[in-house]
């Protein structure tokens, strides 16, 4: 009798170290850990890897750089043209002035009836200088041998210089139809050549050159200036840039800290952000993501800890009846006892293996249940409450059990599962020891006929309130200490729902402390079946 007194620690006190057990192992094994544990795994970032905005930058400024140096050539390539082309047009201006004058001036002398000699052209190409405002001129006569020779070879090939303020070596090219540029001591200048033939003279040509340095120092300065600018233009736009890029990449970098907080245990974690873009869209996709994972969590913790407390209490279920079991076991093997003290020990022993039998075949069926659904057929309530009634009366004397009449009355169910789910509910109605010493089973058409509400009511105890939500879970008992007196393990309730979740339908209970319980299940409604005509055939 001692080792029945001096029972083991329950499970209750083991459950402390069997979740601790049970969070090592997650945290061995690499998993996210459970909403508001402490030391979850932190996410570690990659050293060294530029973010999206600094490469939505740097990826930004060199396109930038190239449109502004591409808009800047073409800008500043066209102004120096037209700058150029207004210089040049100016100084063929002047030029054919020149040429005008200098074939005024040989008329003049021809019509005097002189010769022109290279003494009055060099006179005249010294003047045409002081007159052209310091511009260099440059005069060329045909040799006298070859002034009549108009041929190849002739005026054209044999031109010597009369006149020249040049500061370097310069000849005609007998290219009159376009100007030349070229480069002397620093300065830039046009040369324009013009053959001049006056009719008994020789043939002279002028060429004078134009400086146009200053276009193009106009144009470098406009370059230098707008390198500058682009420089400035480029730094501005590049910090602009960049707080847009990590304006706009905000969002993202708020997923990405969200999915890591997810990943390191926090499900409630959300983005909230807003918006009709598609960052918005992705946000709100994400948020339903990580709310139907923290679902999924949320039910697989639910599951694990009601399968650890469903052990946990069926082990201690098992270990009540075994341990007194073991201990008259005990007594009757090492003590003489009277035959009524061994008689009672063997009744003890016989009550309490019954029990857990009992214990054992209802947590089959409730095992059975979590499989195959079952077959439904059309069923007679009547025939279902009568085959409960047959079970039911050689036990629950004193109490009475009244059934509504059903004719006419079928459900969609399979027999044994409805009158099973009607044993329990009326023994459980008998423990509550009803007070009128009665258990009422009825029925009524409910949801416009296509259901029927299958009722079981006592006048008994009742339930409190704040455990009514409850009593259909495993191993569950109100009262425990009555619940074992009158044989209960806690699991016909949840054996009742899952019998009325098979049958697609639930259970609703009702019920007032001191005043009774009603349980109710709702079946489909059906028609009777119709014999085949081989089955009336048959004798």
């Amino acid at each position: 009798m001692s080792r029945a007194k001096n029972a083991a620690p329950g499970p209750a006190a083991r459950q402390p170290q069997k979740r601790a057990d049970a969070q090592k192992h997650r945290q061995q094994a690499g998993a996210p850990q459970p909403r508001g544990q402490t030391g979850a795994p932190q996410p570690r970032k990659k050293p060294g890897a530029p973010g999206f905005a600094l490469k939505l930058t740097l990826a930004m400024l060199p396109v930038l750089t190239l449109a502004l140096s591409l808009g800047g050539a073409i800008l500043l390539a066209g102004n120096f043209s037209d700058a150029l082309n207004e210089a040049g047009r100016q100084a063929e201006a002047q030029h054919l002035l020149q040429c005008y004058a200098l074939e005024s001036d040989l008329l003049d002398v021809a019509a005097r009836g002189e010769t022109v000699t290279d003494s009055h052209l060099a006179r005249y190409g010294s003047s045409l200088a002081d007159y052209a405002g310091g511009r260099m001129a440059a005069l060329f006569c045909a040799a006298r041998e070859t002034a009549g020779d108009e041929g190849p070879g002739g005026a054209a090939d044999a031109m010597q210089a009369v006149y020249s303020s040049f500061a370097w070596e310069e000849a005609p090219t007998g290219s009159e139809d376009t100007y030349r540029m070229r480069r002397a001591g620093g300065r830039t200048y046009l040369l324009f050549e013009t053959g001049i033939r006056v009719s008994g003279g020789p043939a002279v040509t002028l060429l004078t050159g134009h400086d146009v340095t200053n276009v193009l120092q106009t144009r470098n300065r406009a370059l230098a200036r707008f390198w500058a600018m682009e420089l400035v233009v480029l730094a501005c736009a590049g910090a602009v840039i960049a707080l847009l890029s990590r304006w706009l990449t905000r969002p993202l970098a708020r997923l990405a800290q969200a999915s890591e907080n997810i990943a390191a245990g926090a499900y409630g974690e959300r983005t909230g952000l807003s918006g009709g873009d598609e960052i918005g869209a992705l946000s709100r996709s994400f948020d339903a993501m990580a709310a139907a994972v923290e679902e999924k969590v949320a039910a697989l913790e639910l599951s694990v800890r009601q399968r650890e407390d469903f052990m946990a209490a069926f082990s201690h279920e098992l270990k009540t009846p075994m341990t007194a079991v073991i201990g008259f076991a005990e007594t009757l093997r090492d003590v003489q006892c009277e035959p009524e003290e061994q008689r009672r020990a063997a009744g003890y022993i016989y009550s309490e293996a019954r029990r857990v039998e009992a214990l054992s075949q209802k947590l089959l069926e409730l095992l059975g249940l979590s499989g195959a659904p079952p077959v439904l057929r059309p069923l007679a309530l009547s025939d279902v409450c009568s085959r409960a009634r047959t079970a039911l009366a050689p036990s629950i004397a004193p109490v009475a059990l009244h059934i509504r009449p059903a004719p006419g009355v079928y459900v969609l169910g399979d027999g044994d599962l409805l009158t099973d789910l009607l044993y329990n509910l009326v023994w459980n109605a008998v423990r509550a020891k009803p007070r009128d010493g009665r258990v009422q089973i009825d029925w009524q058409p409910a949801q416009d006929g296509a259901k029927i509400a299958l009722t079981v009511r006592d006048a008994g105890c009742g339930i409190p309130p704040e455990v009514l939500n409850r009593v259909t879970e495993p191993f569950f008992m109100v009262d425990k200490s009555r619940a074992r007196a009158g044989g209960g393990s806690g699991i016909g309730l949840s054996l009742c729902k899952k019998i009325a979740e098979a049958h697609g339908g639930s259970l609703l209970l009702e019920s007032t402390v001191g005043e009774g319980t009603s349980v109710t299940v709702f079946l489909a409604s059906a028609q009777p079946e119709t014999p085949r005509p081989e089955e009336e055939a048959q004798p």
